[in-house]
């Protein structure tokens, strides 16, 4: 059990689908004592209506001690957080978590600027994506230089949080291949899924990362790595799905080679069943954990542990090989949902 002195954590963006999935059932496993949580969002709800919006019709507020409490905001140009004046506190340190899309994250962070001018302590959690790309993460790095923030800021990978992620240590390699196949679509994320695909979505990050811990730093520039294969393809159905038609990629095959290691990184969505494995020279680690590794996540965050949390460095590097591997022209292929996924070490 995590032991707080009476924190507040304010949630950005908790009428969207990631809340209501995973950080909604985090917070109730959690039962953290003396944590206040205010929801914040767009939407027209009360009290009331949220709980049965982010609880499915269920009553999940019941048994969780800390219950949200929404409030209704704008977000205004200059301002994210017209209203939460009255929440903050002095001499305590203020929690954010964002799961806004990338294009909000200048206002939050200059709005987290402006709180510390005022004296206010802030930390800030912000979800991935960290910017749409090399440029904006640049420019999202010195923003938060500039407001004098950096240091008060993670950013969100849950699947570094994963147990079996948690305990690799780092080693040497010749080939590392790592799987991420899901049996699912879209569901309720294809309007914002549509406009960032795959690579981004899944390699730039989650896959990256993973990469990078096993290497134990930063080792791949662009100066010193080849993109050997470069795969995109789209499931059947999907523009039917959106409405639209799309070259949106919902499967990406990429291999590199980088002074005798090859990386292979696998990642798609609708084949015939969840496949998720790390294969380090011939040796299979499964990714089985069913556990919500936003638990985990959240208890290092208010804990004030960063070592498991990706620096914004390593974003700005993994952005740096995404546009590398860009430069590799791939032409859309589709592929049938239901497709046999990859179940194999090599």
């Amino acid at each position: 059990m995590l032991v707080l002195k009476a924190m507040k954590l304010f949630i950005f963006g908790s009428t969207g689908d990631l809340v209501k999935r995973k950080i909604i059932p985090a917070f109730r496993e959690l039962q953290i004592d003396d944590l206040e949580i205010i929801a914040l969002g767009r939407k027209n709800f009360n009290q009331e209506t949220y709980q049965g919006y982010v609880c499915n019709g269920d009553d999940c507020f019941e048994d969780f001690k800390n219950k949200p409490q929404y409030h209704k905001i704008e977000f205004g140009e200059s301002l994210v957080c017209e209203h939460c004046g009255e929440f903050l506190e002095r001499g305590k340190i203020n929690y954010f978590y964002s799961a806004m899309p990338p294009q909000n994250l200048e206002s939050i962070l200059r709005y987290l600027g402006k709180l510390k001018r005022e004296g206010f302590q802030v930390r800030a959690l912000l979800e991935k994506p960290f910017g749409n790309s090399l440029v904006d993460a640049l420019n999202l790095k010195e923003l938060a230089i500039l407001e004098n923030v950096i240091d008060d800021i993670d950013v969100a990978d849950h699947y570094l949080f994963k147990e079996e992620i948690v305990s690799m240590n780092p080693r040497d390699f010749k080939k590392l291949k790592i799987v991420s196949l899901e049996k699912v679509g879209l569901e309720n994320r294809i309007s914002y899924y549509d406009g960032v695909g795959a690579l981004k979505d899944m390699v730039q990050s989650h896959l990256l990362n993973i990469t990078f811990k096993i290497f134990g730093s930063l080792p791949i520039r662009s100066a010193d790595f080849k993109v050997e294969v470069y795969e995109r393809g789209q499931y059947e159905g999907y523009v039917d799905e959106l409405g639209k038609p799309s070259e949106t990629e919902t499967f990406v095959k990429v291999i590199i080679s980088s002074n005798g290691k090859e990386l292979e990184l696998v990642t798609g969505k609708k084949f015939d069943k969840k496949s998720a494995y790390i294969c380090i020279d011939g040796k299979k680690v499964n990714l089985i954990s069913e556990k919500n590794a936003y638990t985990d996540l959240f208890v290092n965050f208010l804990g004030g542990k960063k070592e498991n949390f990706v620096s914004v460095d390593t974003i700005v590097g993994a952005w740096e090989i995404v546009e590398e591997i860009q430069k590799k022209k791939s032409k859309l292929f589709l592929y049938k949902t239901d497709s046999l996924s990859e179940d194999f070490c090599q």
